[in-house]
């Protein structure tokens, strides 16, 4: 029964090498997302790929590693959170991290009960907040067979990320004034505090599948001691993979054709 009610909410079509879908979420707004699918026939292994905060489905970062997926025979879907920059539904000033989860939820039950895709071989990888949601994501839905955290942030209140950084000082005006300009967004105070509730590193100590960790040893936005602190509290099978000269993305070719392969081969061997 459920099958079917996702199917009233799916619209798909190409859109270049990859297929455009659309779904709702708990919500029954609107996500949009493009699978890039493998040569292969029958059904593929599916890894699911999680923006960053003001990041979209189509950055370079993302397409290349969807792309490269792809190439291995494993499916790769990228989506717009809600209330981002992306298609989806809403506004960046609503951007809610407890939504963010939500909207996981419901792109993983989507794909998980697409004919072209084997629901037994589910990954996740996500790209800094992208990052944090799928660590606190990933221990709570056994779909999720592997972990990659690209950059992503591993805790909260410290001050040590961009975001936060931009926080500083400012967190009376923030609440005064409901609200607060971050890189030319307005961004709602109840965006903060909702982070603060979510505290990912103790779901970290639940993580018992492989995880594949990569950082940039020049990032700036989220320090490499995020994911030096992961991977010291994760289980084997784990790596951490630190890239010199790489910032907090990989969209340089330089840097996503070493990213790339890797986070594939994690996949390959592990999915």
């Amino acid at each position: 029964m459920y099958f079917h009610v996702l199917r009233r909410y799916l619209r798909m079509k190409f859109s270049g090498s990859a297929r455009r879908v659309e779904l709702k979420n708990n919500q029954g707004r609107k996500i949009v997302g493009l699978i890039d699918l493998p040569k292969n026939q029958g059904r593929s292994p599916v890894v699911v790929i999680c923006h960053g905060f003001t990041g979209y489905k189509e950055e370079i970062h993302l397409k290349s590693l969807a792309q490269t997926l792809a190439k291995n025979g494993i499916a790769a879907m990228r989506f717009d959170f809600t209330n981002e920059r992306g298609e989806s539904d809403g506004t960046i000033e609503d951007i809610n991290f407890s939504q963010e989860l939500a909207d996981l939820k419901s792109v993983i039950d989507f794909i998980s009960y697409q004919g072209f895709i084997d629901p037994a071989r589910i990954g996740l990888a996500g790209h800094s907040m992208g990052g944090q949601v799928a660590l606190t994501y990933g221990p709570t839905d056994p779909r999720i067979k592997v972990l990659a955290d690209l950059a992503g942030v591993a805790y909260r209140g410290a001050q040590d990320t961009e975001l936060e950084k931009k926080l500083r000082g400012r967190a009376d005006h923030f609440q005064k004034n409901g609200f607060l300009f971050i890189w030319g967004y307005k961004i709602k105070f109840d965006f903060y505090t909702d982070l603060l509730k979510h505290d990912t590193l103790s779901q970290v100590k639940k993580i018992s599948i492989p995880t594949i960790i990569v950082h940039g040893r020049t990032d700036r936005i989220v320090p490499l001691k995020h994911s030096q602190t992961v991977y010291e509290i994760l289980r084997e099978p784990k790596r951490l993979v630190v890239i010199d000269g790489m910032p907090h993305t990989w969209r340089q070719p330089i840097h996503y054709k070493k990213v790339n392969p890797l986070v594939a081969e994690w996949f390959k061997k592990y999915l």
